[in-house]
């Protein structure tokens, strides 16, 4: 069966800083027209930060969706100043942790929530992490401390509902089974 959804039109909604929403008339795979209603988001890049002692960088911060603290990978938008999204990465790692990291590795790209938004993540693991001593200012209306947590503390974390960022809960997933693959040392 072709499930394949194909659009008749595309109506721009609202245009906006950070995001903008269309509507899309569709015709569905059996014929009839249905509506779909889509966010358009710039891509990010995420990063698994991991320091000499095994633990994971997060970063606490008020999400005014939610209304209340999250706490996160340190993660941001691939701007027009990057040139790739590890560049956007590096950019990031620096602005809300002060650190750089001399190993990279690219571990995933996924899409937030398929269902209605464009928006794709694109996840890092870090680690050989070193402070920066001239740290980039943060996001004017970016307000955040850092944390760090071994992966037992993040289990309880996510166990406890206090991490609920699916980022999050992915890249500590990740961590973990690169852990019990051998991928990387937990020493």
């Amino acid at each position: 069966m072709n499930l394949r959804e194909t659009e008749i039109s595309n109506k721009p909604i609202f245009e906006g800083k950070l995001i903008d929403l269309n509507v899309e008339t569709i015709s569905l795979p059996n014929g009839k027209i249905a509506t779909r209603e889509i966010v358009k988001h710039p891509d990010a890049s995420a990063a698994i930060a991991i320091n000499d002692e095994k633990k994971m960088l997060l970063v606490k911060q008020w999400r005014e969706p939610i209304k209340q603290l999250t706490l996160e990978i340190p993660a941001g938008l691939i701007d027009e100043t990057d040139a790739s999204p590890l560049d956007a990465m590096k950019r990031e790692l620096n602005e809300e942790g002060g650190y750089k990291a001399e190993y990279w590795e690219k571990v995933s790209e996924f899409y937030t929530s398929v269902g209605f938004c464009d928006e794709k993540i694109h996840l890092f693991y870090c680690d050989t992490l070193s402070k920066i001593e001239n740290k980039r200012p943060l996001d004017e209306d970016e307000f955040l401390t850092q944390e760090w947590y071994s992966l037992p503390e993040l289990k309880q974390l996510i166990a406890s509902g206090e991490i609920m960022d699916a980022k999050t809960v992915m890249a500590i997933t990740f961590w973990e089974n690169m852990i019990l693959t051998g991928n990387q040392s937990n020493d």
